[in-house]
């Protein structure tokens, strides 16, 4: 069999479809089956400015993943940041979104849009709608919603309590660096 005959997984495509079909059969039925997860983890929260409540947890899925429904208002979203432990998977569910990769064009993210972030990669991102935007986002492996809850619990805010949030960032292997929004 010559090279050109050899089937061709791409994994960006392969993960966008996962990420697409969890996050639909989530919104639509994990919720009410994810018994590991209890009502206290399913309440909304508010953690980096951004409104929250974990769908899916790291625990129900032994460590494979987790889900957070995310509410951004009007020009809400992190500051530039990387991961070192996990990918990260955004459906825009409503509102338009912008991402920026370090190096990369700007991805602009309207309802429906998958986007993937993956460890290592410098980027973030904005809600630059004119009303609250909503996204799923879903880590690959799961965990880091367990950063959001920590931030909430404690009342951390941006930039007040930047030096906290950096410090706890940095026990899930997340740094924040230098701006690359436009």
């Amino acid at each position: 069999m010559n090279a050109a005959a050899k089937p061709v997984f791409d994994r960006r495509a392969m993960l966008g479809t996962f990420a697409a079909s969890a996050a639909v059969f989530m919104t639509q039925r994990a919720v009410a089956d994810d018994t590991h997860a209890m009502e206290s983890e399913r309440a909304w929260f508010s953690a980096f400015g951004l409104k929250m409540r974990v769908e899916v947890t790291t625990a129900s899925t032994s460590g494979a993943m987790s889900a957070t429904r995310v509410i951004s208002p009007p020009g809400g979203g992190p500051p530039a940041h990387v991961h070192t432990r996990e990918d990260e998977v955004f459906l825009i569910l409503r509102g338009h979104y912008r991402f920026w990769q370090k190096g990369k064009p700007t991805i602009e993210a309207p309802a429906g849009t998958l986007v993937h972030q993956h460890r290592g990669m410098v980027h973030q991102y904005r809600n630059v709608s004119d009303t609250e935007g909503e996204h799923i986002l879903i880590c690959l492996p799961g965990g880091l919603e367990e950063l959001f809850a920590t931030v909430a619990n404690e009342g951390l805010a941006l930039p007040r309590d930047m030096r906290r949030i950096v410090d706890l960032s940095a026990q899930y292997g997340l740094t924040f660096q230098a701006p690359i929004a436009e």
